[in-house]
């Protein structure tokens, strides 16, 4: 589970606090659920090891929404120039993988 997102760190004491309760809670309760504290690369590394053929995604990525009312359009505009580099190189991939795909 990916935790942290932008609202979430206004306690950091009281929310690592009440995470350490719930890891523990599920530890003791179930033996076939293991939570744990780590880090990305080792995240990414246990879904590569169960060896499942991920979707790629090819359409454009904004606007996006993180709930079926909350739509995310004017997010990236005051960063334009990354929102143009990853349009472009969005357009790029693409083409390479319509010649060589």
């Amino acid at each position: 589970m990916v935790f942290g997102d932008d609202f979430r760190w206004c306690n950091a004491h009281q929310y690592f606090k009440s995470l350490d309760k719930l890891i523990y809670y599920f530890n003791q309760a179930y033996s076939d659920v293991k939570l744990q504290y780590s880090t990305p690369s080792k995240y990414i590394d246990a879904i590569a090891a169960k060896n499942i053929a991920w979707p790629t995604k090819y359409d454009d990525m904004f606007p996006y929404a993180d709930s079926p009312e909350s739509f995310w359009t004017g997010y990236f505009t005051s960063r334009a120039n990354d929102k143009a580099y990853i349009r472009r190189g969005s357009s790029n991939m693409h083409a390479v993988n319509k010649l060589f795909g």
